[in-house]
């Protein structure tokens, strides 16, 4: 196992992969995320908006004062014949008027205003959960990149060592052609074994490039410092253990069931709102007025200044509206049960990604030791096999045949092993408990 490690780390140092002064962990990568990455920028920015929400809903159930003012210039273009006090002919008839007026408004009674506030209270937590959902989302999506790199590393790393394989192999029977001790068919077999390989790390390295970019989009971050994950990670069982609790715990804690119950207290709400129509609204209203004339031909001389103020309620009462009130009642019904709808899909749902997650931490775990097992076994091949070629009961073929099944063990293993570190993390998510303390947890298999 030790020989394997250090084959693999001395293929990475010959590609250039030696770790840079500025490395960063699982928990380094997911903090630039979080200051780098667009989208969570939007995130942010759409909890912050949503909070207005419960704002804009309360406002409705407070008084609504407003202030107005008016100037006019009058100038009549036939006017009426006119005289002052003293009885003397008025020829110009211009004149001016302009005041203000503050009025104040407080619902008393409407089913709409308060069903807005509640359905502001509840916009504003819809986007606290929707948000608590990106935050373990990006948790999520920065460790599935972070592997994704070292994986593409180990694998390219195998396939460079397996062409390698292959070269020495296509010499070989080159040789062995050229002296007549092989056949042309020894040398076009490990010519078409050496061309297969070629072509396998083209794409294992456009895989990586891709990986890297992908890494590099979401946090910034150079992917050349990126840490590598220890030989031997700590197989723990889930806890709690048992799949019953995980999908219990999901049901309450899940953020798709929160924001799916979320959604349904909203139509519910909105069905209310609808219904309000039917029934009728009081407002306290209050208000005082200030204007002045100078119309002239008044009866009483100079400006004319009036005042008043008044206090009452208003009731205003629905009778009919051509069934639109009805029909609005129809379509808040409709979209209610579609949400309750949607809010047993989601539970369905949860209950798969728990399984689903679940087992590929259980299973995962035992497919590590599985493949950690079959690596010691493929080394120990090779070993045999190098022996028995040297000794003659063995040939070139078996010792490449045996050195490719090592590759392919060694590639197996590190899939396996990022597998399931990304399926611990998704199993969190799952039941609403991905946290900055799972993602420490898992950044603990890191080699510093």
């Amino acid at each position: 196992m030790k020989n394997t490690h250090i084959t693999v780390l001395s293929t990475l140092v010959l590609l250039g992969f030696a770790l840079p002064s500025q490395a960063f962990d699982l928990v380094g990568a997911w903090q630039a995320a979080r200051g780098y990455n667009a989208d969570f920028a939007v995130s942010r920015a759409q909890r912050d908006a949503g909070q207005e929400k419960l704002v804009q809903g309360r406002s409705q159930l407070l008084p609504q004062v407003s202030a107005t003012g008016n100037y006019a210039y009058n100038n009549p273009l036939q006017p009426k014949s006119s005289v002052d006090q003293f009885g003397n002919p008025i020829t110009d008839m211009h004149y001016e008027t302009h005041g203000y007026s503050l009025n104040l408004q407080q619902p008393l009674f409407d089913v709409s205003k308060y069903t807005g506030y509640k359905k502001g209270a509840i916009g504003t937590e819809q986007a606290d959960t929707a948000f608590d959902a990106a935050e373990q989302q990006l948790i999520l999506d920065i460790s599935q990149a972070y592997f994704d790199v070292l994986r593409a590393r180990d694998t390219l790393a195998a396939t460079r060592a397996s062409k390698k394989t292959f070269m020495n192999q296509l010499q070989q029977a080159k040789t062995a052609f050229e002296v007549g001790t092989a056949t042309i068919t020894d040398t076009n077999e490990a010519q078409a074994g050496y061309d297969g390989a070629v072509a396998q790390e083209i794409s294992d390295a456009n895989n990586l490039e891709l990986a890297e970019n992908n890494l590099k989009r979401l946090t910034g971050l150079e992917p050349t410092g990126i840490q590598t994950v220890r030989d031997q990670l700590p197989l723990d069982p889930p806890k709690p253990a048992g799949l019953d609790a995980w999908i219990d715990l999901a049901l309450h804690n899940s953020l798709k069931i929160k924001n799916a119950e979320q959604s349904l207290q909203l139509a519910e709400h909105n069905v209310t709102e609808k219904r309000g129509g039917h029934l009728p609204t009081v407002n306290f209203t209050a208000g005082y007025n200030d204007s002045i004339s100078n119309q002239p031909g008044v009866s009483l001389p100079g400006q004319q200044h009036s005042r008043s103020s008044q206090v009452g309620v208003t009731v205003n009462i629905p009778l009919f509206n051509g069934g639109g009130i009805n029909s609005l009642v129809r379509e808040a019904i409709a979209q209610r049960d579609a949400a309750q709808d949607q809010l047993e899909s989601t539970r369905r749902q949860v209950r798969e990604d728990v399984r689903k997650a679940f087992l590929g931490v259980t299973n995962g775990a035992a497919l590590v030791r599985a493949q950690q097992q079959l690596l010691v076994s493929a080394k120990s091949k090779v070993d045999s096999t190098r022996l028995g070629k040297e000794v003659g009961i063995r040939t070139s073929i078996d010792l490449l045949q045996a050195e490719q099944s090592y590759y392919t063990a060694l590639t197996s293993l590190a899939n396996a092993k990022y597998n399931y570190l990304t399926a611990r993390l998704a199993l969190a998510q799952s039941a609403g408990q991905l946290q900055p303390q799972t993602l420490a947890e898992v950044n603990q298999v890191i080699v510093r």
